[in-house]
C-alpha cells in the first residue's frame, strides 16, 4: 500500500468524537453479510487475521492501548441492529495512511457488567482525500476491501474516509467485516 504522509489536525479526534453521538448511531446501518469463502475458506485472509490478532492481543488492557497513543473518541455506539462499542482512535496511525494489519487505526472496546471493558474488535480507517490522490481503489486489508465513507452518513466520524472492521476478538454472526455486531451491548456503559 502507498503511504501519503499527509498531516491530519488534532481537530479530527473532536469530529470523531462529536460524530459518534448514540442519539445519531440509532439510524439503521446497512448490514454487511459475508459468503462462506470469506467467512473462512480464504487461508490468506485468516493469516492477515491472525496478524490483527497477534498484534493487538496486548491490547486487552485499555491501559496498554493508551500507553501506546489510543485515546476515547466516542460514547459507547449502539443501535438496534448491534452495538460496536467504545472507539480508542490512535492520530499517528490515522496520519501515517498505510493499511498495517498490526496499527489499527482504532480498537472498539464493550463495556462489562463488572465496569471493565473488553476488547471485541479493531477499525481500520484511512482518509480519503489524500488515499484518493495517489491510489484509483479503495483500500484493502489483505483481500477484504474497505468500505466507501466518502459521503459520511450521520452518526460516523463527519470526515471523507474508508473503513473497515475486523471482529477479531468476539464473534459477530452477521460477519467478521460487518460493522455492527447484535452481540455487542452498551447495558453496562458507565454513566458519568
Amino acid at each position: 500500500m502507498k503511504n501519503y504522509g499527509k498531516v491530519v489536525p488534532a481537530l479530527l479526534i473532536a469530529l470523531f468524537a462529536l460524530s459518534c453521538d448514540t442519539e445519531q448511531a440509532d439510524a439503521p446501518a446497512p448490514l454487511v453479510r459475508l459468503s462462506i469463502d470469506e467467512a473462512g475458506g480464504d487461508a490468506e485472509q485468516n493469516k492477515v487475521l491472525a496478524e490483527v490478532r497477534r498484534a493487538t492481543a496486548r491490547y486487552h488492557r485499555v491501559a496498554a492501548a493508551e500507553e501506546d497513543g489510543y485515546m476515547l473518541t466516542s460514547p459507547c455506539v449502539a443501535t438496534e441492529i448491534g452495538g460496536m462499542g467504545h472507539h480508542y482512535l490512535n492520530i499517528a496511525n490515522l496520519q501515517d495512511g498505510v493499511v498495517d494489519p498490526s496499527r489499527p487505526e482504532v480498537l472498539v472496546y464493550e463495556p462489562r457488567k463488572n465496569g471493565t471493558m473488553k476488547l471485541v474488535a479493531v477499525e481500520f480507517m484511512v482518509l480519503a482525500e489524500p488515499w484518493d490522490a495517489v491510489n484509483d481503489d479503495p483500500p484493502m486489508l489483505g483481500s477484504q476491501e474497505f468500505e466507501d465513507h466518502r459521503n459520511p452518513n450521520p452518526g460516523e466520524p463527519p470526515f471523507p474516509h474508508y473503513q473497515l472492521h475486523a471482529w477479531v476478538w468476539q464473534h459477530n454472526p452477521l460477519g467478521m467485516h460487518a460493522p455492527f455486531n447484535p452481540t455487542v451491548t452498551c447495558d453496562f456503559e458507565v454513566q458519568e
